[in-house]
């Protein structure tokens, strides 16, 4: 836990301005001490993981986005039980009786800023994550990495959804429904692959066209859910398939897998001789 040795009142204000108190009152940030120690452990267990926590010591880039992760973390979890109060300089803790808290909708507001921005931190640091040796064999790396739709990035630029926490949820279910339909077409086998791939940063430049079409089906899947009741967008998944086919020398996963041979199955032919007809 060495990080948290360098998360002082300034650097916590840094990153969390919306506390920032005067210079001599620590009412907030000695309220959180134990909220730091809990932020770090819960980055640890579901994100960095235990076996690359390490990294934090030897990794500047991830150091730099593990301490602003850090300090939202606690702050966003704590906040609301602590009486916090709108003052010129930010939110401070409500000191008198005569003290209001700050209303429900502005630290809603501020809330949900703040949860965004600690989405695009797990994000960056998923990126660098990614390029560290093991990271991605973890199981932080499988649940953070779960189907090939996995940045908020992806829901802001991609489907007509706005981006916010609860889209983002939202969004994340219906990735998983749309990566069992995508299952059904390019194999378990090669989708565990690409993900695979995805998580160690090793992806080939004819893995990543698959995945990009993939993408297209699963934005669509998800931007048009309400409208077509979950109905999969057949042009889309047709596209997927047609690459495969089309280059399958490029995708030896593929045409290994038994929904390969399922659908390449030589379909059995009648002679004339026979004498039972089949009609399949």
């Amino acid at each position: 836990m060495e990080i948290l040795t360098v998360i002082t009142k300034e650097v916590f204000e840094t990153y969390v301005p919306a506390a920032k108190m005067p210079e001599r009152n620590s009412s907030v940030y000695n309220r959180l001490q134990q909220q730091f120690v809990a932020a770090y452990t819960m980055m640890i267990r579901t994100l960095v993981s235990p076996q690359c926590e390490g990294e934090l010591d030897t990794n500047e880039r991830l150091r730099t986005l593990a301490v602003p992760l850090v300090c939202i973390d606690a702050f966003v979890r704590t906040c609301r039980s602590l009486d916090l109060v709108l003052t010129a300089t930010g939110f401070g803790i409500v000191s008198t009786e005569s003290t209001a808290p700050a209303s429900k909708s502005r630290v809603d507001a501020l809330v949900e800023q703040l949860s965004l921005q600690e989405l695009d931190l797990v994000d960056q640091m998923i990126q660098e994550l990614m390029t560290v040796g093991g990271w991605g064999l973890t199981e932080q790396a499988q649940m953070r990495v779960a189907t090939l739709f996995y940045r908020p990035q992806q829901l802001k630029h991609m489907t007509t959804l706005k981006l916010t926490t609860d889209n983002w949820q939202l969004a994340l279910g219906r990735a998983t429904t749309a990566s069992a339909l995508l299952r059904n077409e390019i194999s378990d086998e090669y989708m565990d692959e690409l993900l695979g791939k995805l998580r160690t940063a090793t992806m080939g430049n004819a893995d990543i066209i698959v995945v990009q079409k993939c993408l297209a089906f699963m934005a669509d899947f998800i931007s048009m859910y309400d409208i077509s009741g979950g109905i999969p967008n057949e042009v889309l998944l047709r596209q997927v398939v047609h690459q495969l086919e089309c280059y399958r020398d490029s995708y030896p996963t593929y045409t290994g897998s038994t929904l390969y041979a399922r659908r390449h199955a030589e379909r059995y032919q009648n002679k004339r001789e026979d004498s039972t007809f089949f009609f399949m």
